[in-house]
């Protein structure tokens, strides 16, 4: 496969003083329906040369050229044959093809169909014999069952839809049969039908794993040939405007595909390998609502506080967690509920990920001095009541936040800490000063996502002992803290079986587990004290903080989901 960003090697502009070949004149009328010998088709390619120096043209061997599918594809092959065009070579809007006369009606006829789809077409002279062996090779790509590219899908023939890709047993021997362009799709399209947030591409020796993140698990989906991997490869770097021709640097990237008249916006980061690219397709659906916090998986205490956090018409709000817990979903539903026509909200984000209407999102460009500090400081100057900070990555914009949240502002933002308590030591530890932290915190929320089982094919099982032991102790500790509350040890809990719906994992979606610490009077005078994460948890759990465990051990009790799930993301061995 020729690369998409250099031009092939064969095409030559000729000027006509260089264009002398003698005795060429005498072969110009050789059929290309019979047989050429070797000697012969030279000559010919010298006589096309010479033709395409007196016209100004430039010549190309198209019989030596490396011919790409999906340019083919540009025309239908009906419309090649009758105009004897092939375009060869395809760079953003711009096509060369490669032509036997561009005088004959019939090309000028594709050419035009091919400018009425915005294409910049140039023409490239080249031999009748080439012409014809390049049809050949265009007729043998028609044995393929061409594939519509989807963009949309009845909802009534999901069911047989999702058995043909959400399966994806036989997406490798599609992969290998169709074009680029629409192996790309049937992957985007299998990625939406199992609501998978990324997609990971891995080469290795003699395999390229494909990897599906459902539900925030990686499933090894299958594996492809290094043939048809270079194809899918080549497609997305070209989809998401990276260097086709470059391979030994990271690369990021972003291309949008349509699926159920909802734009889906997919974000691609490769890192070279000794085996080859690896790219990471993270897959971010437009039109989604902000979730409910109740719908999130928040409820009780926690609950009561984020409610009231999102009341607050000054201070700072942080969501804590690690990459892939949930942190930018929750912000989003405060976002939702601050998002008021008295309230004039603005985000900075690196990159937007769902857009919100009413919302002034604004995305940073680091390469342009365009940062999480730089930004935050022109946001403060538009006037804002609320502010949605992506991420506190330094001191300087932890300095520019805590301002901002003590100056009549809200900020929300995110920080990578374990717990909610460690936000505390962790803003201090960047050198925020104790008297800034203290005044500028009012909630803190630390959560993880656990998936949610399968309503379709969830089963239950008796409590083992060893469970029924974990379960008691775990809400006789909540009991002491919270006296009201009502979980009491199950005598069944949920256990995973796999089916369809839920692609045989056993789990559908997921929900938050989490820990909302609002910053009293008494732990603010904790934090100017500078006292110990002890001394500030003691003070937490007597405000009555169910931790993250403890929540969830309540939505295991629940049945919503698994104890191994709890054990997984709170990493609480058995």
């Amino acid at each position: 496969m020729a690369n998409q960003d250099q031009d092939p090697g064969e095409v030559k502009e000729v000027p006509k003083a260089q264009a002398s070949v003698e005795g060429a004149s005498a072969i110009e009328s050789i059929s290309t329906t019979s047989a050429v010998s070797e000697v012969n088709r030279e000559f010919q390619e010298k006589s096309t040369l010479k033709k395409a120096g007196d016209m100004g043209l430039p010549y190309i061997n198209i019989a030596k050229t490396p011919l790409n599918a999906d340019y083919l594809r540009l025309i239908e092959f009906e419309e090649a044959q009758k105009g004897r065009l092939i375009p060869f070579f395809k760079v953003g809007k711009k096509v060369r093809v490669a032509v036997e006369d561009p005088e004959k009606p019939e090309t000028k006829e594709v050419t035009s169909l091919l400018e009425g789809k915005g294409y910049e077409i140039s023409i490239n002279l080249a031999s009748s014999a080439g012409i014809e062996d390049a049809l050949k090779f265009y007729r043998s790509t028609q044995k393929y069952k061409k594939i519509e590219i989807v963009e949309s899908v009845d909802e009534g023939a999901i069911d047989t839809y999702e058995k043909e890709i959400a399966q994806l047993k036989d997406v490798p021997a599609k992969l290998a049969e169709v074009t680029a362009e629409e192996g790309l799709n049937l992957l985007n399209i299998a990625a939406s039908k199992t609501h998978t947030s990324d997609i990971h591409y891995e080469p290795g020796d003699g395999e390229v794993v494909v990897r599906f993140r459902i539900d925030g698990v990686l499933h090894k989906v299958f594996g492809l040939e290094s043939n048809v991997y270079s194809k899918i490869a080549e497609q997305i770097k070209y989809q998401s405007k990276m260097k086709l021709n470059v391979n030994t640097i990271p690369q990021d990237g972003r291309y949008v595909f349509t699926f159920n008249e909802n734009k889906v916006a997919v974000r691609v980061s490769s890192i070279p390998t000794p085996f080859g690219e690896s790219f990471v397709c993270r897959y971010l659906p437009s039109g989604r609502k902000a979730m409910t916090f109740e719908e999130l998986g928040f409820h009780g205490i926690a609950l009561k506080k984020l409610e009231k956090a999102a009341k607050i018409s000054q201070g700072m709000i942080l969501v804590t967690g690690p990459t892939g817990s949930g942190k930018s979903t929750t912000l989003y539903s405060l976002l939702g509920i601050m998002n008021t026509p008295e309230n004039k909200v603005i985000t900075l984000e690196d990159p937007v990920e769902y857009y919100m209407k009413g919302v002034t999102q604004s995305q940073i460009d680091e390469s342009r001095d365009y940062t999480f500090v730089t930004g935050l400081r022109s946001i403060l100057r538009q006037d804002p009541d609320v502010v949605m900070l992506g991420e506190i990555r330094d001191i300087e914009t932890a300095e520019t936040a805590a301002q901002a949240a003590l100056t009549g502002h809200v900020l929300l933002s995110t920080l990578h800490t374990n717990s909610a308590i460690e936000a505390i030591p962790r803003l201090v530890n960047m050198g925020l000063p104790a008297f800034m932290v203290a005044p500028a915190l009012n909630t803190i929320v630390a959560q993880r996502l656990v998936r949610k089982v399968c309503p379709h094919c969830v089963k239950t099982e008796a409590i083992s002992e060893s469970e029924k032991k974990e379960f008691k102790e775990v809400i006789e500790n909540l009991k002491k803290v919270n006296p009201g509350t009502e979980v009491e040890v199950p005598t069944e809990v949920a256990k995973t079986a796999g089916c369809d719906s839920c692609s045989s994992t056993g789990y559908l979606g997921r929900l938050v587990i989490s820990e909302v610490l609002t910053i009293t009077s008494e732990l603010k005078q904790l934090i100017l004290n500078n006292a110990s994460s002890v001394d500030l948890i003691a003070a937490a759990r007597k405000e009555g903080i169910i931790t993250m465990r403890e929540d969830g051990f309540i939505k295991a009790a629940q049945g919503l989901t698994t104890l191994e799930e709890v054990h997984r993301v709170t990493n609480v061995a058995r």
